[in-house]
């Protein structure tokens, strides 16, 4: 289970019974549970844990045992889950509900340069969540940072009516 495909994934995933059938994770996608709800939250999660690596170690008493051998940080881009019919409106959501009922966290904020994507990693925060919770953690607004065409120097767009004589606009 240790090699990923090109994708990310590997051959597949374990998913824990706790987790399955906490009230957390029941509560994905449904009404009134929290500030943001998305129907794509349960598949999200699991594209998360189908990037965890898994490899053989030997534990205490010398017996072969799967583990997870990954940093627990893991990419899943909007481009990523259109392919799979998740649009970023509705996926940015789905992000929003696993933060907030404590599947995720943010590890890395993407959006420095160009293709810097969020970097997301897994945790264990849904165990405490209950229905009427407030969010465990909500995404950051997006992080401003270079140009963004305000302030001085900033040429205003204008009408074609509003040309110079010359006929440039500026």
């Amino acid at each position: 289970m240790g090699k990923k495909n090109k994708n990310g994934y590997g051959k597949g995933t374990f998913v824990d019974t706790k987790l399955f059938l906490s009230p957390a994770f029941i509560s994905l996608g449904k009404q009134g549970t929290s500030p943001v709800v998305s129907y794509c939250s349960h598949a999200i999660l699991i594209m998360l844990m189908g990037k965890r690596q898994f490899g053989m170690a030997k534990d205490r008493k010398g017996r072969k045992v799967k583990q997870r051998i990954d940093d627990n940080r893991f990419h899943l881009t909007y481009k990523e889950l259109e392919h799979w019919g998740i649009s970023q409106t509705v996926a940015t959501k789905g992000f929003g509900e696993l933060l907030a009922k404590g599947f995720v966290k943010i590890a890395e904020q993407g959006g420095a340069f160009d293709k810097h994507k969020n970097v997301y990693s897994l945790v264990d925060d849904w165990m405490d969540w209950q229905v009427g919770d407030p969010p465990i953690r909500v995404r950051p607004n997006d992080i401003k940072r270079g140009y963004q065409g305000k302030g001085k120097g900033v040429i205003e767009k204008q009408n074609s009516h509003t040309h110079a004589r010359d006929g440039h606009p500026y």
